[in-house]
């Protein structure tokens, strides 16, 4: 019985069209999705109130080949992709999701789900940001990872794969919530990176069923699992109408703890930021070390950085880095050195791993240079 019930969580959850709100309402009114799926289609339909053919064709599927067969064709689909299936009803569905309403009934995942058993923050932001955002995305979930903490986020381009990425460096583990189904990684510029957060310990989630087209209503629709993963989510830059900000609203609605990167005023990446704050929806990220603290963990204790002795341009270069990131143009007025001195400085420092450069326009520190300059 146990069996033929959760078969029918799997079977019912991927007839398009129902949705985990269909779902549920499903559930209240025939008691059990095994009593669900023997319903007329009529029936169901008309609870749903979808008269749609897709939804109708997937209810009658249901019914001809049974809800265990349409269970077992999807567990062989997931393993293809190198994944499985977890249900709500399963012990190892994740604990954070179950307090959120809409949660979706059926997980496919490939990887393993034990990062969501420790604490977790989701970091988001836009596809496009400003090399500022880049650095703060890399330093955020660098700290968060090496507290202990796991990273969410959505595999996009821009601050999400920034985020992996920096969680991989530092030795943590991250958990991305695809758009599409797991046989079919979005973006595909980023298949190796869902590689690599399997390999080292991570996840990939999607509530959509292996084979399944993505399109638009999925992207925004996977925003409340990032947010609903998360004890916390922090917004790193987000401009109008960014799907970074129906994560934020997603974690508002959940009564997660909120966060927003500050920005320029003008800066059309940091509008959506700037608003939440100023809205107080979100606390202020005044730096990676307060976040952490402020979530009650503990920051890790950085390790010396072991560097060559640097030149005196390369010392002059850095030590205003530390203070803001800029331009050639701009590092050229603050330092007084000349071009080619200045590009010299730059390259090596580079090389060193204290200078990372955003599009070849703005320089950074990257964080083996900020814990230098934090050390007395």
């Amino acid at each position: 019985m146990e069996g033929d019930e959760r078969a029918a969580w799997i079977a019912l959850a991927e007839v398009p069209g129902v949705g985990p709100a269909g779902f549920g309402a499903l559930l209240r009114r025939f008691g059990s999705a095994r009593s669900a799926v023997r319903q007329p289609a009529e029936r169901v339909l008309e609870l749903l109130n979808r008269p749609d053919q897709a939804t109708a064709a997937g209810l009658r599927r249901l019914q001809h080949d049974g809800a265990f067969e349409v269970a077992r064709e999807l567990a062989a689909a997931a393993r293809r992709a190198g994944g499985s299936i977890v249900t709500a009803l399963d012990a190892d569905y994740p604990a954070a999701l179950t307090r959120v309403d809409l949660r979706p009934p059926v997980l496919y995942v490939v990887g393993s789900l034990g990062a969501c058993a420790q604490p977790a923050v989701a970091v988001v932001g836009t596809r496009h940001p400003s090399g500022y955002g880049r650095a703060m995305a890399v330093e955020i979930a660098d700290e968060l990872a090496r507290a202990g903490v796991s990273v969410i986020s959505g595999l996009a381009l821009g601050v999400d794969g920034a985020a992996h990425v920096a969680a991989l460096d530092a030795g943590g583990r991250t958990v991305a919530v695809l758009p599409s189904p797991i046989d079919r990684v979005y973006p595909p510029r980023h298949r190796g990176l869902a590689t690599r957060i399997v390999e080292e310990g991570g996840a990939l989630v999607s509530e959509a069923p292996p084979g399944r087209t993505s399109g638009k209503p999925d992207f925004a629709r996977r925003n409340r699992i990032i947010s609903g993963l998360a004890q916390a989510t922090v917004v790193i830059e987000a401009p109008d109408h960014s799907g970074a900000l129906l994560t934020a609203a997603s974690a508002m609605a959940q009564g997660r703890d909120l966060y927003a990167l500050p920005g320029p005023i003008d800066a059309v990446t940091s509008r959506g930021c700037n608003r939440l704050i100023a809205d107080h929806n979100a606390e202020l990220v005044t730096s990676a070390t307060s976040l952490v603290l402020r979530l009650g963990l503990h920051p890790a204790t950085g390790s010396s950085v072991a560097v060559a002795s640097l030149s005196e341009s390369e010392g002059l270069v850095l030590g205003s880095l530390l203070k803001h990131g800029g331009s050639i143009e701009e590092l050229s007025g603050r330092t007084h050195l000349g071009t080619g001195e200045l590009a010299s400085a730059l390259t090596l420092l580079e090389a060193r791993g204290l200078v990372a450069s955003y599009g070849g326009v703005t320089f950074h520190p990257t964080l083996a240079a900020k814990r230098i300059g934090a050390r007395p």
